[in-house]
């Protein structure tokens, strides 16, 4: 059970992300995350996309992923040399040697045993169980948005935490965000609770966040202060992360 207090919604904090995504409404990670995850169809299931967005979750824990960052560049690469095809069965070996030769990216031996461990699990019976959550949530993403659908994305995001090496309450809703299937479950890192923490009532503690019960508990939270502002979490969470500098909320400043 979890002892954690309720994160209380004030008015003040409804207006402020109200006006926070009426002000960033042309930022263009906002019309990004628009096009990816509200708008149009429901993307469809490639194991090669998910291997691409399960590594990429890998590459950016506790390190720089912003534009221009090593990670960026390597992720961003044409010819991306870590395709399922190009680790074969050497998973562990391919990664790391790939991700030490292209250089600046930390912890390679650590990003490559999880990809292997992942690998394998994906290999032996992972596959159809990770694409059957894919097609759940492609389902409920192929509709207008509901304030209800943040109950299978959180299900979705359990699963991703539990059956993923080197996930956590963060990347296992990265991913889902990632693969452009969820709007109200969104990754809490520390950008984002940085603007929480300077506009918002709420106070988020970023060291207790892989913890499960308090990241859901200040998930909860966020989700009704969207809801309250008729704003969907995944463009809030755009924005924020985006404009996390800035103590007033407005992307022009």
């Amino acid at each position: 059970m979890c002892s954690i207090p309720i994160l209380k919604v004030t008015d003040s904090d409804i207006r402020r992300v109200r006006q926070f995504l009426i002000d960033c409404a042309q930022d263009a990670y906002v019309l990004e995350r628009t096009k990816e995850n509200v708008v149009g169809p429901a993307p469809k299931f490639d194991r090669e996309r998910f291997w691409y967005v399960m590594l990429g979750c890998l590459l950016t824990t506790r390190q720089r992923s912003t534009a221009g960052s090593a990670v960026d560049d390597f992720l961003s690469q044409k010819n991306f040399p870590l395709t399922l095809a190009c680790c074969g069965k050497n998973v562990e070996e391919v990664v790391e040697r790939s991700l030490t030769n292209f250089g600046g990216i930390r912890m390679a031996p650590t990003i490559a045993q999880r990809a292997s461990s992942n690998h394998a699990w994906l290999q032996k019976d992972g596959w159809p169980r990770v694409e059957r959550w894919f097609n759940k949530l492609a389902e409920q993403r192929g509709r207008s948005p509901q304030t209800g659908d943040a109950k299978l994305e959180r299900e979705a995001a359990r699963f991703a935490d539990v059956r993923l090496e080197g996930f956590g309450p963060k990347q296992s809703r990265n991913l889902w965000q990632w693969l452009g299937l969820t709007r109200y479950e969104t990754p809490l890192d520390s950008r984002v609770c940085d603007w929480i923490n300077q506009n918002l009532s709420a106070r988020v503690d970023t060291d207790n966040l892989s913890d499960s019960c308090y990241y859901e508990t200040v998930m909860d939270y966020v989700i009704a202060v969207c809801s309250h502002a008729s704003v969907l979490p995944c463009l809030w969470d755009a924005a924020a992360f985006d404009n996390s500098d800035s103590r007033s909320g407005c992307c022009n400043e």
